[in-house]
């Protein structure tokens, strides 16, 4: 991390391989930040999504297992609206392959704790009621 550049960090997370945050470097966008991951003892930094461009996420809050990382994005928002409400992502740890939705459905995504694997469980508010759901796999691109 670039203490010159970077103007805040926020949630992590630990595993087994390494440490994931959530970094911003620009003041200035609508609210995105990048995910990063170094080694244990903060070696070997790298880009797991970026900031801006292709692949940026409202980054949020984030959760991680040793085979992948689950981030929940939190767009501006000025009115209620499905696309404003917060959803979770999921990317494998070194980034590739880019993020995917862990639900397609409507409705807020919060609270996502990572199990093994690819296992998340989240708080889901898609049915007007509050619901504990768990998901192995991600759903794709919606």
């Amino acid at each position: 991390m670039d203490k010159n550049t970077t103007l805040g960090v926020g949630q992590t997370a630990i595993t087994d391989d390494g440490v994931f945050w959530i970094e911003d470097a620009d003041g200035t966008d609508t609210g995105q930040a990048a995910v990063r991951r170094a080694d244990l003892d903060g070696t070997n930094a790298v880009t797991v999504t970026p900031e801006a461009g292709d692949g940026s996420l409202h980054a949020y809050s984030v959760t991680a297992s040793d085979d992948a990382v689950t981030v929940t994005t939190l767009p501006p928002a000025t009115t209620w609206a499905n696309d404003t409400l917060p959803k979770l992502f999921q990317v494998s740890p070194d980034g590739k392959g880019g993020a995917q939705r862990m639900s397609c459905n409507r409705g807020d995504q919060v609270f996502g704790a990572a199990d093994e694997g690819n296992r998340v469980l989240w708080l889901d508010g898609t049915t007007g009621w509050t619901n504990l759901v768990k998901r192995d796999r991600p759903a794709g691109r919606c």
